[in-house]
């Protein structure tokens, strides 16, 4: 067992690599191991295409929403300005022939007397 010149832990004197700190060990250097490089496998490749495609498929369903909420907010804006335009028609009340009540426009008959009123008036 030898100690590790990083990390100080004990390791095989076979070791090429400390398998705390990854650190080449003299054994290593001796025997000419190179320090391994990463290169990213397969599936990390996948998942970062896959990663990609879903955000750009986001931001196109983003501005497909926000076009249709434009033209929501067009179409209710107009109608809100239809709305606007149009005029109130307050009608004058109905007095009642019979007790002098004041009804309701559209009324067909007295709230207060209940006697049936003119259609006329």
């Amino acid at each position: 067992m030898v100690k590790c010149r990083g990390c100080g832990d004990e390791i095989s004197d076979e070791a090429y690599f400390c398998p705390r700190c990854g650190l080449r060990t003299e054994a290593g250097e001796e025997a000419g191991v190179k320090t391994p490089t990463y290169t990213r496998s397969g599936w990390e490749r996948e998942v970062e295409a896959a990663l990609s495609n879903a955000a750009k498929l986001m931001d196109e369903a983003f501005e497909a929403a926000k076009k249709g909420l434009r033209r929501v907010a067009d179409e209710v804006e107009g109608e809100v300005e239809k709305v606007k335009k149009r005029e109130v028609k307050v009608s004058a009340p109905v007095y009642c022939p019979q007790c002098g009540g004041k009804n309701p426009s559209d009324s067909l008959y007295c709230t207060v007397c209940g006697k049936e009123l003119p259609k006329d008036i």
